[in-house]
């Protein structure tokens, strides 16, 4: 009779080794490790893209709103130390009259200006100062005249074409432009330059009449009857 089989033979199952365990454990990190990177990848992309058309939905937001304020203004005001005429190429300062939407019967002036310190688009009526917009690096103002050239006269501005480019966290720069006319412009009347009438340079006394300038003289008519 043969002897009775070992006992991992009858009903017994042998244990895993330690080898197949850490190898098993290598395993299961891998596949942690990567499904946690894949998931920070896109996490941090969904982010980036959403910084940035928060950054793109506050640039539009934020021209629009100076554009709507600028049609209603009738003239550009100078801004000191801005040039020689008073324009700067990241600033704009309006005259808004009486009969707006926004202080209804009382005119006032308003600036538009870039903060570079802050990246800010700025808003400013006398020493109050609203934010309009974030992550703006640059303001680009180009004022124009009624036939679409650019102009540094105050007066003459027709046209403001306003650029913002606008960097969020961790994305690529945009360009947002717009261009508004001012609709209630005032007009400085110019009157027309008077032509110049030619007149006869004085002669001396004793000095001939040139022949170009002597009158012809015909027979002499009837008389008149009494």
């Amino acid at each position: 009779m043969r002897g009775a089989p070992p006992y991992w033979r009858v009903g017994h199952r042998r244990g895993w080794s330690i080898l197949e365990l850490i190898l098993a454990l290598s395993l299961v990190s891998m596949a942690v490790v990567g499904i946690a990177g894949a998931t920070r990848i896109t996490i941090r992309s969904a982010q980036i893209t959403a910084n940035r058309l928060d950054a793109q939905q506050a640039a539009r937001r934020a021209i629009d709103r100076v554009t709507e304020e600028l049609r209603w203004a009738d003239a550009v005001l100078p801004e000191p130390g801005c040039g020689p005429f008073g324009l700067c190429a990241d600033r704009v300062r309006v005259s808004i009259p009486s009969g707006n939407p926004y202080r209804r019967d009382v005119p006032y002036d308003v600036l538009f200006q870039h903060n570079p310190r802050q990246r800010e688009l700025e808003r400013r009526i006398g020493r109050t100062v609203n934010n309009l917009a974030s992550w703006i690096d640059r303001v680009e103002v180009t004022f124009l005249d009624t036939g679409g050239r650019p102009t540094d006269v105050p007066a003459g501005v027709a046209h403001v074409r306003i650029a913002l480019l606008v960097s969020p966290p961790d994305g690529p720069p945009v360009v947002i432009e717009s261009e508004v006319a001012l609709r209630n412009r005032r007009v400085v009347y110019t009157p027309p330059t008077p032509r110049p009438v030619w007149r006869p340079s004085p002669r001396g006394v004793g000095e001939p009449i040139p022949p170009d300038r002597v009158v012809p003289t015909g027979p002499p008519g009837p008389s008149e009857p009494r």
